[in-house]
Parts: structure tokens; C-alpha cells; sequence
């Protein structure tokens, strides 16, 4: 399992893919920042990448609030440095160096609504959120087969 702390989602618009048959497949695509604090991150993030499917827990860090992607993609990631403002204003600020993730996760949008996905993703859109990776499982939430066996 794979907890970042600080991350904040920066994008997210639906797409469209072709699956098996030229069957047309909607998914959601997020593009967010994860503050990394060691380097096993990067290593368990890679692993996360190679596996091909994650369950994706995303939780709101002021109120606790959570939403669960049960199938998520982690596409091809870039390591960046930004400065951050600790101190002061203008001139007499103090920055720092903070190393994030800039990442693209990709996930299938429910057949039922993918509207609905979009709008709770709103709640997490541009602020401080957790992102938990962990193994995707069958029995990932309420998932059944016939629509894993889709995701395929």
C-alpha cells in the first residue's frame, strides 16, 4: 500500500477509448500532484504503474471525506521539484525545494452514470487530498465480475 499525503488533483475530464470489437469504453482521466517524502515512494509508485490495475482511495484532508476509484491505471510518471513559500511576503520570502509526482490516472467511468463520477470528483478537484494506492482486489468494493471481466 502507497499513501501520499499531500497531493492535490489538477485536472480530470472524461474520455473515450476503443476496447475488444471496436466497443467504445468511457473513462475518466486525472492528472494530479502527489508531494513525495522518500525515495521508496518513487519504487512503490513504479510497482503501482507495472501492476496495471490499483484501487485508488482518494480522502478530502480537512473533512475526512473519501471517495474510492476501484479500478485505476497509473500511466508513465515524471518526479519534479517546485519551490514552495514557508516565510515572509515578496521579497523576504523563504522557499524551499518539495520533490512531487506528476501523475496521470486513468479509470473506467460507471456505465450506469458517468456524469455522477464526475460531479462526486468535484469535491476532491484542486485541494489538499490523500491519495491511497493499494492492490486491486475482485472483491474491491462493490465490483462484481462481469464488470471486471469489462475492464479488461
Amino acid at each position: 500500500m502507497l499513501t501520499f499525503e499531500k497531493a492535490i488533483i489538477k485536472k480530470y475530464w472524461p474520455a473515450d477509448d476503443k476496447g475488444e470489437d471496436d466497443v467504445i469504453v468511457r473513462q475518466v482521466v486525472l492528472q494530479a500532484e502527489a508531494a513525495i517524502d522518500n525515495g521508496a515512494q518513487v519504487g512503490e509508485l513504479y510497482k503501482n504503474m507495472v501492476r496495471g490495475l490499483n484501487r485508488v482511495l482518494i480522502m478530502d484532508n480537512l473533512t475526512g471525506e473519501e471517495y474510492q476509484l476501484p479500478a485505476v491505471t497509473v500511466k508513465p510518471f515524471n518526479i519534479k521539484q517546485k519551490k514552495i513559500a514557508i516565510d515572509g511576503k515578496g521579497k523576504d520570502n523563504e522557499y524551499v525545494k518539495q520533490e512531487y509526482a506528476a501523475l496521470t490516472l486513468v479509470c473506467r467511468a460507471k456505465e450506469d452514470d458517468g456524469a455522477t463520477m464526475l460531479a462526486e470528483l468535484y469535491r476532491f478537484f484542486n485541494i489538499e487530498v490523500q491519495l491511497t494506492f493499494d492492490e486491486f482486489e475482485m472483491a474491491a468494493g462493490k465490483t462484481k465480475k462481469s464488470e471486471l471481466e469489462k475492464l479488461e
